[in-house]
């Protein structure tokens, strides 16, 4: 049996249904400058955003002043443009062949994310010779979600800090600034989510009734930092970004836009429409008909005309522009910093929750990176980056209060992220060592009624632990019937329980590499032995196994490990469709892959149901169905992907005795459940560990 090829996945995490019949059903898959913003009271109100994704004309007026002011400020105004490379062949010019395929804004106030994005993916077609499709979703998320508010005297603002994506428009042309600080990740990763709907759909699921209720600073977090919206995966793919960017100012003139194009560069343009503010990419220009041509992000699935006077329908009213683009295998370091993390100091720990890289008021210098949690409630959190990207210095404020951003004082936090495994990093503070994970421990479990066999169980040990256990319980006359090794950070945890009774000689193995379990595997199978349990897992960012074999026989069986979910997938229909049955099934994130390890067996007049990818509101959903079809769970995987839980599992129509099962416990939780289910008569048959994210799903 070979080993499986990992490779990278290229798209989004999947929910897959999976069947006996071998049957695949799939079930899922700004702050503007600190002059320019609009304080909250002054967004526009539901009604008018819903009515036209355009921006009421004075707000606009005041968003591109404002923004053109900064300009001036950081002496990036070029009047003139830059100088021509070219000139224009009978009076035209156009980027028309550097342009991506054209794309719809819809009912959503997010055409600046739009227009900077075009350009984006324009210049480094021009560059690079490749097509690019960066995600719109996450260059507005960018430009609410990295918002720092402050007032006249740089409070920052409160209740809230930030702005929202629930929220349309407060952008502007400027976004070629913010795409020159900040890098986007590709479209895959964080697709748009198409209409304002279909966005307040995501509500519910956070356990928020509508957009009225979001009102906190935890409740901003929730919707910008869940994975439905920007998945985790996106922030550690941030990778395409300008070098710097340039403005034409106000009302800029026909030679400047003129001028600019012919230096090949698209122009993103602040237009007035007899409807309100919008934002849209000039691409060229005919001289003799007097027209700009622009493409826009209406629905039009073509490039539109703009007169370069009186025009009806447009007014331009600045121009900006990319003056180069980074290399497109770069990533942004800082990025994979934000989001949220649960911090270990100790014995101490707390939720921290960092919002954004910089401010884009003052990029380059500390600032408020976002919020700590602790017993009290929120306490700032400034700092910087060090080391491009990969270091971060931290500093907690001692209470509260609200400090000035940038204020490094409090408890100090350094830490490195480990890019063996991006979802964990660890460092120092005050000589204590200090560890941050994505994720935190999760429990699901299976019981059945007790059949008075002595038994022995137990759960989140190291691997110190779990062999000394093992070597005692062995020594004891225990055998080993199932193990579940899991991530903890960068280290291995097991779950592992054991019986007192006869049977077929064994053998277990933990702590194996992939290829050292491959070998493991051929020389005891070659000895008669049948994988009975397989769980994979990771330990430093690398792939481990845990198994166990005994010698006996029974029905053919089939075994695969490090599938990714494409091949996963195939296997299984492939064994479906011979006749094998799925027995046992182990998800398990290593770095940003989901693999899987798993067991079937030759069996007849089965009736059985398997899924994986569930999150855990739908895998609760199926489980209801299942039960209520009169099926048994008889395994359950529960798997970190990205930034949530998912879970896979096996039902069976079976003549069985009582049962229980649960899932999404913590430790604490986990521990409860087990003493109070032992004390009716019930026992573990399988334990899974896995990491869950900080949200619903």
């Amino acid at each position: 049996m070979a080993t499986q090829e990992i490779s990278k996945p290229k798209t989004p995490a999947e929910s897959h249904d999976l069947n006996n019949t071998g049957r695949s059903d799939i079930s899922e898959m700004h702050q503007l400058l600190n002059l320019d913003e609009i304080r909250l009271s002054e967004q526009p109100t539901i009604s008018a955003i819903f009515a036209s994704p355009v921006l009421p004309i004075e707000m606009h007026k005041q968003i591109v002043e404002r923004s053109i002011a900064e300009a001036i400020r950081l002496d990036r105004l070029t009047p003139l443009g830059p100088p021509a490379l070219t000139e224009p062949v009978n009076g035209v010019f156009t980027l028309a062949q550097r342009q991506s395929p054209f794309k719809q804004q819809n009912d959503r106030g997010t055409c600046w994310s739009f227009a900077g994005s075009a350009a984006l993916e324009a210049a480094y077609r021009r560059k690079f010779n490749m097509a690019i499709d960066v995600s719109e979703e996450y260059v507005f998320h960018m430009g609410k979600s990295f918002a720092l508010n402050k007032d006249d005297q740089q409070v920052v603002f409160t209740p809230v800090e930030n702005n929202s994506s629930l929220t349309g428009f407060q952008g502007c042309g400027d976004i070629v600034k913010k795409l020159s600080e900040n890098a986007a990740p590709p479209e895959w990763s964080a697709p748009y989510i198409q209409t304002q709907q279909n966005l307040l759909n995501i509500l519910p699921v956070l356990g928020l009734p509508n957009q009225q209720a979001v009102n906190t600073q935890e409740e901003y977090d929730a919707i910008e930092f869940c994975e439905q919206h920007i998945p985790l995966l996106a922030r550690v793919n941030a990778r395409y970004r300008a070098t710097g960017w340039k403005s034409l100012g106000a009302n800029p003139s026909v030679q400047a836009l003129e001028n600019t194009l012919l230096a090949e560069h698209e122009v993103v343009c602040d237009v007035t429409t007899p409807g309100g503010g919008h934002v849209l990419v000039l691409i060229g220009f005919d001289q003799n008909r007097k027209v700009f041509f622009a493409k826009n992000s209406w629905g039009e699935n073509r490039f539109i005309e703009i007169q370069y006077a009186n025009d009806p329908n447009w007014t331009i009213d600045s121009g900006w522009y990319f003056e180069d683009v980074v290399d497109p295998t770069f990533v942004q370091n800082e990025a994979c910093w934000l989001g949220n993390w649960w911090v270990s100091i100790g014995d101490n720990s707390f939720r921290m929750l960092l919002r954004r890289s910089e401010d884009f008021a003052a990029p380059g210098t500390a600032t408020k990176l976002g919020t700590a949690y602790l017993h009290d409630g929120g306490h700032d959190v400034n700092g910087y980056f060090m080391d491009n990207g990969s270091r971060i210095r931290l500093y907690v404020a001692p209470t509260t209060a609200a400090i000035p951003p940038g204020t490094l004082s409090g408890m100090e936090i350094d830490a490195r992220l480990n890019f063996s495994d991006i979802y964990n990093a660890s460092g120092v503070s005050d000589h204590y060592r200090v560890f941050l994970s994505r994720f935190l421990t999760r429990f699901a479990a299976i019981f059945e009624e007790n059949d008075g066999t002595p038994w022995q169980a137990r759960h989140g040990m190291d691997a110190g632990t779990y062999q000394a256990t093992f070597d005692s319980l062995v020594q004891e006359g225990y055998r080993l019937t199932n193990v579940c090794g899991y991530s903890e950070g960068l280290e291995a945890r097991y779950n592992a329980i054991w019986h007192k009774r006869g049977g077929p000689a064994w053998q277990a193995r933990h702590g194996l590499t992939s290829a050292d379990y491959q070998a493991t595997f051929d020389n005891l199978v070659q000895q008669g032995y049948r994988l009975t349990n397989v769980s994979g897992y990771a330990e430093n960012g690398e792939a481990r196994y845990a198994a166990i074999w005994e010698l006996k026989d029974g029905p053919e069986w089939q075994a695969r490990h490090g599938m990714n979910r494409d091949q996963y997938q195939r296997t299984f229909d492939e064994m479906a469709a011979r006749g094998f049955v799925l027995t046992q099934v182990c998800g398990y994130r290593v770095n940003v892959n989901v693999l899987f390890a798993a067991i079937w067996e030759k069996q007849d007049s089965v009736s059985w149901q398997a899924r994986h990818g569930l999150t855990s509101g739908k895998y609760q959903e199926t489980f209801d169905q299942m039960v209520a079809a009169g099926m048994k769970l008889s395994w359950v995987s529960g798997y970190s992907d990205t930034g949530i839980a998912r879970y896979a599992a096996i039902w069976r129509m079976e003549a069985s005795g009582r049962w229980q099962a649960r899932h999404g416990l913590d430790a604490t939780s986990y521990q409860r459940v087990f003493d109070e289910l032992n004390s009716q008569g019930f026992r573990p048959v399988m334990v899974s560990g896995y990491g869950d994210g900080f949200y619903p799903a």
